[in-house]
């Protein structure tokens, strides 16, 4: 008897074969990935451990290292290795867009841009998003990664990025590995010193954003920008 006439499942590839890959389950795309299980456990079961073990969110997969994957789940370096070599090439995936010019003129767009890279982040990192006069996105780049609470950002180091790179104007977009998006009182600070510097060099920051988990914060929407 197949394992599926056991559990009263579907495989995840006859389950595809019959409804379509968009069909399966964030576990049973998983399953795909790996092929096998192990010795305890079928291979659905297996990636539904993985799941779990993460936060039972796919997404978590990509702020996972390959050691730690390997160490948490027990199914030996070369599955860890498969799930690792997905999630990047999906974080590479969604960051190709970062090849075009990406209107960025909103801050729903600025948070579609990054929130992949930082929403599910265990410490904190500062990135710059380096705009043309069109506010198209020309360059990103990481300023600082630091603890669970807190990666210092230079005012220098903005605006010598900002000035190397030919930026009309920047944002500033920063995690908070909390989840919680809600703006500390450095927060605020570093976005006044930033504004104010911004403007007296003819070389404004346009917002600062603060991704969460879900959700995120807006300076310039919540009237915050001076």
């Amino acid at each position: 008897m197949k394992k599926e006439e056991k559990t009263g499942r579907l495989l995840p590839d006859r389950k595809a074969g019959l409804y379509g890959i968009q069909a399966l389950t964030d576990a049973e795309l998983l399953a795909l990935i790996l092929r096998s299980g192990t010795r305890s456990a079928d291979v659905l079961q297996t990636a539904e451990r993985i799941l779990s073990e993460i936060g039972g969110n796919i997404g978590g997969i990509t702020a996972v290292s390959l050691n730690r994957l390997n160490a948490l789940t027990g199914i030996g370096r070369a599955k860890a290795m498969q799930i690792s070599a997905i999630a990047e090439l999906s974080r590479r995936i969604w960051n190709s867009r970062r090849d075009l010019r990406i209107p960025l003129t909103s801050s729903a767009e600025v948070y579609e841009t990054f929130r992949e890279d930082l929403r599910y982040a265990r410490t904190e990192e500062v990135h710059i998003a380096l705009l043309d006069v069109k506010c198209c996105l020309i360059r990103r780049e990481l300023l600082t990664r630091g603890t669970l609470r807190a990666s210092p950002v230079s005012p220098r180091e903005v605006f010598e990025t900002a000035l190397t790179n030919h930026a009309a104007s920047f944002i500033l977009v920063h995690n908070h590995p909390s989840g919680d998006c809600t703006p500390s009182k450095e927060d605020s600070a570093v976005t006044e010193t930033l504004r104010s510097l911004g403007n007296a060099m003819q070389l404004p920051m346009l917002d600062h954003i603060i991704i969460g988990n879900p959700g995120y914060y807006s300076f310039k929407d919540a009237g915050a920008m001076g």
